[in-house]
């Protein structure tokens, strides 16, 4: 609306200076017919001077005393009083007829555009409704169910040809977002290699896991590597099949991996477009990588990354840039122990610890089953010195 009264104030403006170019024009035009009514007078005086002396000497004294500047003022007195009128009828004329026809259209102009604004307003609250109400193969059901002649309504005839063309619209707008959302095929990784279902995955997130990207005013963005990273992945490469499963572009992850694993113990690297796009977040789809998820572990520091396959996944905390920092390395000894017991689902230990820090609390566990060992061994040593003590 303010578009259209900026372009009425314009057709306005420009009225108005059409109806004062006018008067412009007809200001000098006046001028230049009184000075030639005014020149007239002198050039026949001078003529009778000639037949004429003693007019001719009227003329002259009339001349000297002032008579030439007379006759301009007089011109110009004549002048003012026919440019006036003039000057007043033309400006009344433009004033009255140039806000006829622009008001007109301006008036079209506004109906037509609060008739669209009401129009669009309504369409999306009726479709909006629908939206947040009802999914679509609920709404295709109502639109079934209308077609019966019991469950018809007045009015019916009009909304079921509206919500037909606007399902038809969501199961298309759907179908292409999915296309985004899921990961683009049902088998990620290769098969293994015949003879080879007994290795166990090990997969493995990258941001705050491995590495943390971090930016500075002073130094823009620069990632730093997690301490015992490179150690982690070179022992735990002798154990398992190391799968990079990351939300993060290859433009982005590959650089990092080029460095930090420059001899390959990852075999395999998933980015974005391999993860399930759900309700704002980048979730992993461990069960499309083609692999047993029973012999499928997944360490991550995110929570939302592992909300598919909580019981295949050990959650880490964050890695923020801490100094001291020495997770990945608590955390080799549970796997070590996982793969030296080759547990028939790996699922059931996971789920042992769970609410836990696993590095943690599977530490702790060594600790009280070495002490439950030791005392053991202090209590056979003292059962057999009780055998052998001489009477």
């Amino acid at each position: 609306m303010s578009f259209l009264r900026h372009s009425w104030r314009l057709l306005q403006a420009s009225s108005e200076s059409a109806a004062a170019s006018r008067c412009c024009r007809s200001f000098s035009e006046a001028a230049s017919t009184s000075g030639r009514q005014g020149a007239t007078p002198s050039g026949s005086a001078a003529a009778s001077s000639s037949t004429a002396p003693a007019s001719a000497s009227a003329a002259a004294s009339s001349a000297g005393a002032g008579g030439l500047p007379g006759s301009r003022l007089g011109g110009t007195s004549r002048l003012f009083e026919n440019v006036k009128p003039m000057a007043a009828e033309e400006v009344s004329a433009a004033t009255a007829e140039a806000p006829s026809e622009p008001g007109a259209a301006m008036r079209m102009l506004t109906t037509a555009g609060n008739a669209a604004l009401l129009g669009l307003l309504g369409a999306g609250a009726f479709f909006g409704y629908y939206t947040v109400r009802y999914d679509a193969d609920t709404l295709q059901t109502v639109v079934q169910e209308t077609h019966k002649e019991e469950n018809q309504f007045a009015g019916s005839s009009v909304w079921l040809p509206v919500m037909e063309w606007y399902l038809e619209q969501r199961i298309y707008l759907q179908s292409e977002i999915k296309k985004y959302q899921d990961p683009p095929s049902e088998s990620l990784l290769p098969p293994l290699p015949q003879g080879a279902s007994h290795v166990r995955t090990l997969v493995l997130d990258l941001d705050d896991l491995l590495v943390h990207s971090d930016w500075t005013r002073g130094r823009g963005w620069r990632t730093f590597k997690r301490p015992g990273a490179e150690d982690f992945l070179k022992q735990m490469a002798q154990l398992y099949e190391i799968v990079l499963y990351t939300h993060a572009l290859p433009t982005y992850a590959d650089p990092i991996l080029d460095r930090l694993d420059p001899s390959r113990f990852i075999v395999y690297r998933l980015y974005r477009d391999s993860t399930l796009y759900q309700h704002g977040h980048h979730v992993r789809e461990l069960s499309k990588l083609n692999r047993d998820m029973s012999k499928v572990l997944f360490v991550t520091s995110d929570p939302e990354a592992c909300k598919l396959h909580p019981t295949n996944t050990v959650l880490l905390k964050p890695w923020k840039l801490e100094g001291g920092d020495h997770t990945l390395l608590d955390l080799m000894p549970f796997l070590d122990a996982i793969y030296r017991a080759n547990p028939p689902d790996v699922r059931k230990i996971v789920e042992g610890y769970e609410g836990q820090d696993i590095p943690t609390a599977f530490r702790e566990r060594m600790r009280l089953a070495a002490e439950e060992q030791q005392r053991k061994k202090a209590s056979r040593r003292g059962l057999l010195k009780s055998i052998y003590r001489p009477q």
